[in-house]
């Protein structure tokens, strides 16, 4: 048995875990720092034993570790036996996520097949229209006449939705993105306007693919990136590019381009903290280093290209 708990919990919360309690035996999931309501992007195993070993993930942050207890000097036999708990660790949070996976993907997948075509008449194309923006001709944007609100546990209401497909490289289904707005096109008042389900799937890469890339004069295909759906959506009105966008910030940083495309443009959000920037010309970097030709394009003022396009029209 562990003589401190205490040195584990503090391991646990430098990792930015929070558990509620540790139990060892299992793959436990936990909060991390930042987590809201029911979300858990934690997870360690405990192998409470001769030398008790913890293994910990960080799925917010990528980050992952190994706590060991210090009762007493490790052995050769039990720095092997170590590397062999990891590997089993490993393997058990490798399955509880493709179970967790695949239990995710028959919700997103309901979902999804239950939405209806956006129209320039439904909340969420009224919405787009409030923005300065026109329904994209694309499948991956749908309309939720109404969707629950859940804040945690408790449903709040139901709300007309915009849905967007998030789909990975292979245009695998790994996250449906919600937008709660009202009767008339504005956005609902809920704590978060904007959320993602939970994940089918890895969300590194993956992107809204609204539209097909281009042929550019030069012969070859290109295809534009930006952070959000209006911000994309304005960025392929104002750049005459198909502009997918990656949902975040994180998600833009870490775009996998399709294959096949040459010339990747970037509309970067204009951050006063430099995290679109940042995101934008760490993509750059490399996409270049892929041997793709990279333009970066970023707004004169704070905001993003919606708020770009606005500006425009109102200076007419």
């Amino acid at each position: 048995m562990i003589k401190d708990l205490h040195q584990l919990e503090s391991a646990l919360l430098a990792g930015g875990l929070i558990p509620d309690s540790i139990t060892a035996g299992s793959l436990q999931r936990c909060k991390a720092e930042g987590d809201k309501g029911s979300k858990r992007s934690g997870a360690y195993r405990l192998f409470d034993d001769d030398v008790p070993t913890c293994i910990w993930w960080n799925w917010k942050t990528s980050a992952t570790g190994v706590w060991v207890s210090n009762d007493r000097p490790l052995s050769d036999v039990d720095r092997n036996r170590h590397r062999l708990l990891m590997r089993q660790a490993k393997r058990e949070r490798q399955q509880e996520q493709m179970a967790q996976w695949a239990n995710n993907r028959q919700y997103l997948t309901r979902l999804w097949d239950s939405a209806k075509p956006m129209t320039a008449s439904c909340a969420a194309g009224v919405y787009l229209e409030r923005r300065g923006l026109m329904v994209p001709n694309s499948d991956a944007l749908r309309f939720m006449p109404k969707l629950d609100y859940w804040h945690g546990a408790i449903l709040i209401d139901q709300f007309p939705a915009m849905l967007a497909a998030v789909t990975d490289s292979s245009g695998v289904l790994v996250n449906v993105h919600r937008t709660y707005l009202t009767l008339d096109g504005h956005k609902a008042n809920v704590p978060t306007v904007k959320k993602l389900c939970k994940s089918a799937g890895r969300m590194a890469g993956a992107s809204i693919k609204i539209g097909q890339q281009v042929e550019r004069p030069d012969g070859r295909l290109g295809l534009g990136v930006a952070e959000g759906i209006e911000t994309a959506v304005a960025a392929t009105l104002l750049g005459g590019v198909p502009v997918w966008p990656c949902v975040s910030a994180h998600g833009l940083a870490s775009f996998e381009p399709p294959p096949g495309i040459h010339h990747l443009y970037i509309f970067a959000d204009n951050d006063e903290n430099q995290t679109g920037q940042k995101a934008a010309a760490d993509l750059g970097k490399r996409a270049a280093r892929m041997g793709l030709s990279v333009r970066i394009l970023t707004p004169d003022a704070v905001g993003d290209w919606n708020d770009e396009l606005i500006a425009r029209r109102a200076a007419v």
